[in-house]
């Protein structure tokens, strides 16, 4: 038996004691507070008489959905690496430091990941290639990592979110029924002031914490240094993202598009850089530590297959958990009490991204949430002639974008793990993140509901 009103908010009210308990008394790892937290609604449907076979079915089938970001996981692991050892990396980084001036390299960052999330529409695709390459710059030019971090990140959800190519713009749309270009234009609304609200930010954090002084540029002239003696530096280390850039605009899907960058950087890696099959293939299992200068070690300490264990892992019992509770219709049996009395547009999309927000802060998992309650929102955006291109934009904002802000995703785990920040601090500077979720509701009091067909 599903569950009442009641009984899911008992429910949600238990799952957020283990979860508070295991962050902060007993500061388990995340992972570990999944297992927790499944194990807690596990015995709840126990309880109410569900067969524990058709729970290991909804979890083996939650568990299948994943497989894709699975791979791509794997092979993002792989595709850093490989440009690191290959050169590509540690060029760029170099080209970075030799002509961004530290006043305005947060307004650069920003912008750069924002125009390669919208060319190639994956934000961990962005963080693992550009992102990794301007965290190196930021080391060597002495920039918050926080700040950083945070443009990096604004610049590739914004394309996650409003790319032709993202595929997260591409599920919320199937699951709507809108064309792309349309959830686009619904999705623009709410982020275009956001996009503005960061240039303003990233230029006024630029221009008053820019680092200045001979030590700094002494630490500068030494990376520089490191990496030009550590790596065969050129035009050729940049043929890997002039292809991935090129594939991903002639529309090849993303996973032959990483396998192609890594083989890109593997040749690079042998034929430019000089190293054997046996040192590649074991950097791209553990990542780079290959170089004699420690410094060039700690800062291209990423990638590597072996760096995206805690992720996968995380992804799996996060999937085993929002099976149970799809089967359980905690999140379904809220519609009503939500809805009950949303009638306007404003209020409508109010409560759907209140409901989406809440669903996604308890489970961590947007792909799983987006895939139960569209469905339902479907109905109710239409009953109440609300057009489905402002859900579509509630999908995106409420789910993908402020995935990294929730520290028990799969997306913050990520940012962790690629980035090299603990924390999710750094989202405070990304307003990219926050601010469409504030807007879009307040837009909606304002907007007027679609013409009925004739």
């Amino acid at each position: 038996m599903t569950l009442n009103f009641k009984q899911s908010c008992l429910t949600l009210l238990g799952i957020s004691a283990v979860m508070v308990a295991g962050l902060f008394i007993f500061e388990m790892p995340i992972a570990v507070i999944l297992i927790a937290e499944s194990i807690f609604v596990g015995i709840i449907a126990l309880i109410r008489k569900i067969p524990y076979d058709e729970l290991q079915q909804n979890m083996v089938s939650s568990v299948m959905s994943f497989v894709t970001p699975i791979l791509m996981l794997l092979l993002i692991g792989a595709l850093v690496a490989s440009w690191i050892i290959g050169g590509t990396v540690p060029t760029l980084i170099y080209i970075g430091l030799k002509i961004i001036d530290a006043r305005f390299f947060l307004i650069i960052t920003f912008l750069m990941c924002s125009l390669m999330g919208m060319l190639i529409g994956t934000s961990w695709g962005v963080m693992s290639t550009l992102g990794v390459a301007f965290a190196g710059i930021a080391s060597g030019l002495g920039i918050e990592p926080a700040y950083t971090i945070s443009a990096i990140v604004s610049g590739a959800f914004l394309g996650d979110k409003m790319s032709p190519l993202s595929s997260s713009l591409v599920l919320a749309t199937e699951l709507t029924s809108v064309e792309p270009n349309r959830g686009i234009m619904a999705t623009a609304y709410s982020n275009i002031p956001a996009f503005i609200a960061s240039v303003i930010l990233y230029i006024y954090l630029g221009l008053a914490t820019a680092p200045t002084g001979e030590d700094h540029t002494q630490a500068t002239n030494q990376i520089l240094t490191a990496l030009s003696s550590e790596f065969n530096l050129g035009v050729l280390t940049l043929i890997a993202p002039v292809l991935l850039i090129l594939f991903m605009i002639l529309k090849i899907p993303t996973i032959p598009t990483f396998v192609l960058g890594i083989i890109t950087g593997v040749a690079e890696s042998v034929l430019v850089q000089g190293r054997s099959m046996t040192e590649v293939t074991a950097g791209l299992m553990s990542g780079y530590n290959m170089a004699e200068n420690q410094m060039v070690n700690d800062l291209l300490h990423y990638g590597g297959v072996d760096s995206m264990a805690s992720i996968l892992i995380l992804l799996l019992f996060a999937a085993c958990f929002g099976g149970i509770i799809k089967r359980l219709g905690i999140i379904t049996c809220f519609f009503e009490r939500v809805f009950r009395n949303a009638h306007s547009a404003g209020s409508v999309v109010t409560g759907a991204v209140a409901l989406h927000t809440i669903c996604f802060v308890v489970t961590g998992n947007y792909y799983t949430i987006n895939s139960i309650l569209a469905p339902a929102l479907n109905e109710i955006f239409d009953k109440n002639n609300v057009s489905r291109e402002k859900l579509t934009a509630v999908l995106l904002n409420a789910g993908t974008g402020i995935s990294p802000i929730i520290p028990w995703s799969a997306t913050a785990i990520f940012v962790t793990n690629t980035l090299g920040i603990d924390g999710t601090g750094y989202c405070l500077f990304a307003p990219i993140l926050w601010l469409p979720i504030i807007l879009q509701p307040l837009f909606a009091f304002f907007s007027r509901k679609k013409k009925q067909p004739s």
